[in-house]
């Protein structure tokens, strides 16, 4: 009975630590791949015009940015946004292309007019920061808190000193305890 007590209480102090410890090494990993692009289909006007607005995380038009756009990875056509952030090309073939600024890239597949699916937008807005996901869950301080976290969470001399914690505070109280009949 000595004995079941005494492993009961070493569980749950080694229970206690497990809670205390931080979770960030069991967040999602940072070196994560590229997530994947969401496709977005778009009807080009006639002479195969794409027409587009590039706006910031709040919404709002970004003027003379550059925008390009590419085919299989290569270049078709490069232009800069008017002050309203719009911008166009024309001689684009329907296919997936990519829409590229600064800060992002959009996937596209552009249709060729008169053959896009019902309800398919005839212009596209392109958001220049793609690091903006609203609502997302993330550490409460930020990047550097999780990989502080990471660097405490798996150093031998930490661990080794949890371990030890966990095993002299139920000794400890077993001694303070005094001797047993």
């Amino acid at each position: 009975m000595v004995a079941s007590c005494r492993w009961g209480r070493w569980l749950a102090a080694v229970a206690t630590v497990g809670l205390c410890l931080p979770s960030a090494p069991a967040a999602a990993q940072e070196d994560a791949p590229a997530k994947a692009h969401v496709i977005r289909d778009v009807e080009l006007g006639q002479g195969g015009l794409l027409v587009g607005r590039l706006l910031d995380a709040n919404g709002r038009p970004v003027h003379d940015a550059e925008v390009s756009v590419l085919s299989s990875g290569k270049p078709l056509a490069a232009m800069r946004t008017d002050a309203n952030g719009v911008f166009a090309v024309s001689n684009l073939r329907g296919g997936v292309h990519e829409i590229v600024t600064v800060n992002n890239a959009q996937v596209c597949r552009l249709w060729a007019p008169g053959t896009a699916p019902p309800r398919v937008p005839k212009s596209i807005d392109v958001v220049a920061d793609s690091d903006v996901v609203r609502g997302q869950y993330g550490p409460p301080f930020g990047n550097r808190f999780v990989e502080r976290a990471k660097l405490w969470a798996t150093n031998p001399l930490v661990v080794a000193g949890v371990v030890a914690t966990a095993v002299a505070i139920p000794v400890a109280v077993h001694n303070s305890r005094g001797p047993h009949s």
